[in-house]
This record gives structure tokens, C-alpha cells and sequence, in this order.
């Protein structure tokens, strides 16, 4: 039988980790970054992108712009709902620091046991 070991180093890491990758997100989420030679073309990816391809009604032009449009509102998604994620994740680590008690406790599981307090997929 083996046991899984959660201490307050391992928790320490962990709360380390994420802070580390909300704070990157935050960096970078609905930032102007440049693009090209031209001093307005920027690219922010919680906005549209200003792409100018062919004239107007040159709808291959028209179906590129809207295909990667698609592409950069599922990334800006992704990432906020990373973020949102990893923020709980910090906050739960944050909260079983807080309580010792519930940390040492914790380590002392069997994998059976603590497997028991897991959410359990599917139906």
C-alpha cells in the first residue's frame, strides 16, 4: 500500500507554482503586444485583431479573418479559465497552510483513503 505525503514543503511548492503561473498570465492577459513595422499594429488577445487582407467582398480573405478570429477567442477563453483555476488551486494550498492541523492529518492517508475524498468522474 502506498502512502501519498502531503507536507507543508510539497504545499509550499505547489502554492509556489501557481502563484507563479497566475502572476504570468496576469502579465501577458489583455496586453498590446506589436506586430509588423507599422507603429499601431498591435495584437491584444481578448480583442479582435485588426487584420486587413485583400479588399472588401474577397470573402477567402473574409473566412480567414473569421477562422482565426475563432482561434483567438478560444485561447483568450483558455487562458482565463487556466487562471481561474490555478487562482482556486493557490487559494486552497493558501487555506491548508493556514490549518496545520488539517495538513498533518492529511498526510497520514493511505492512497485508499484518500482516494475516498476525491470526487469520483462520470456517472
Amino acid at each position: 500500500m502506498k502512502n501519498i505525503v502531503i507536507n507543508e514543503s510539497y504545499l509550499r511548492k505547489l502554492h509556489g507554482t501557481y502563484t507563479k503561473q497566475v502572476d504570468e498570465i496576469d502579465l501577458m492577459y489583455g496586453k498590446n503586444y506589436p506586430y509588423g513595422s507599422l507603429p499601431d499594429s498591435t495584437v491584444d488577445i481578448t480583442k479582435q485583431f485588426k487584420l486587413r487582407i485583400g479588399p472588401k467582398g474577397f470573402t477567402e480573405a473574409e473566412d480567414l479573418t473569421g477562422a482565426i478570429d475563432v482561434v483567438r477567442a478560444g485561447l483568450a477563453n483558455r487562458l482565463k479559465g487556466a487562471r481561474t483555476e490555478l487562482n482556486n488551486l493557490e487559494h486552497g494550498i493558501k487555506f491548508l497552510l493556514a490549518d496545520s492541523d488539517a495538513v498533518e492529518q492529511t498526510s497520514t492517508l493511505s492512497a485508499e483513503q484518500f482516494e475516498y475524498f476525491m470526487p469520483k468522474a462520470g456517472g
